[in-house]
C-alpha cells in the first residue's frame, strides 16, 4: 500500500488546507490521516480531531471546536484547519465524461452564476462550475447545514475572475445562510488527467 502524502494547496489568513494523496479508505483511518497532515502543516502537536454526535469533525480543546474539515474523494484526502474560527473544504474530482456544467449550473447555481456558465466554452465552463461548486460546498459547511438549503448562496457572480486564480482569496459579507467568511479555490493535476478541485473557507467573525 502507497503511504499517504500530503502537501499545503491552501491558505486563508490562519487557515490552511492540505491535500493527502493515497489516504487510507476507513473514516478513522482518514480522521487519523487527517490529523498528522495538519499537525506537521500547521506545526502544532497538540492538535486532536474527534467526532460530534452529528459525525461532523471537530478539534479538542484548546483550538476552535468547528476548525477542522475534511472532505474527500476516491483515495485523495483534503483536511483545512484553523485554530481560532470554524472553517470548511471541499474536494472534487472533474469528470471529462458527460458532465454538463451549463445545465448543472442551471439546476443548482444563481442566475448570475447560471448565465455567466453558459455564456462560456465548454472548457472555460466546466473550469468555472468546478470551482463555483467546491467554493459553495466549503463555504456552507461553515454553516453546519451544508449543502441541504441548495448551492445558490453564496452568490458568487460578481467573483468570476477571481475564482479562476489559483489561491486568489475572495471576501463576502454575510448573508442569509452565511457569516461573512473568505474562501479561496485552486485546481490541480489529479489521476488520470482529471483536475482535482479544493477550495477552502474560513469565517470571518
Amino acid at each position: 500500500m502507497t503511504a499517504p502524502r500530503s502537501e499545503v494547496v491552501l491558505r486563508v489568513a490562519d487557515a490552511v488546507a492540505v491535500l493527502v494523496r493515497a489516504a487510507p479508505g476507513g473514516r478513522e483511518e482518514r480522521d487519523r490521516a487527517a490529523e498528522a497532515a495538519l499537525r506537521s502543516a500547521a506545526q502544532r502537536d497538540d492538535l486532536v480531531i474527534c467526532r460530534r454526535p452529528s459525525d461532523r469533525p471537530a478539534l479538542k480543546p484548546p483550538h476552535h471546536e468547528l476548525g477542522v474539515s475534511l472532505s474527500h474523494r476516491d483515495d485523495l484526502l483534503l483536511a483545512g484547519f484553523s485554530p481560532d474560527s470554524a472553517v470548511g473544504v471541499d474536494i472534487e474530482i472533474e469528470d471529462i465524461n458527460g458532465f454538463d456544467p451549463t445545465a448543472f449550473a442551471a439546476d443548482h447555481f444563481s442566475q448570475g452564476e447560471a448565465a455567466a456558465i453558459a455564456g462560456l466554452d465548454s472548457d472555460a465552463a466546466r473550469e468555472v462550475c468546478y470551482r463555483l461548486w467546491v467554493a459553495k460546498e466549503a463555504a456552507l459547511k461553515i454553516s453546519g447545514r451544508g449543502v441541504f438549503d441548495g448551492l445558490d448562496e453564496p452568490d458568487l457572480a460578481k467573483h468570476l475572475d477571481l475564482i479562476r486564480i489559483d489561491g486568489a482569496t475572495i471576501r463576502l459579507e454575510a448573508g442569509s445562510r452565511l457569516p461573512s467568511i473568505a474562501v479561496s479555490v485552486t485546481r490541480l493535476a489529479g489521476p488520470t488527467d482529471q483536475p482535482i478541485y479544493c477550495a477552502l473557507a474560513r469565517n470571518l467573525k
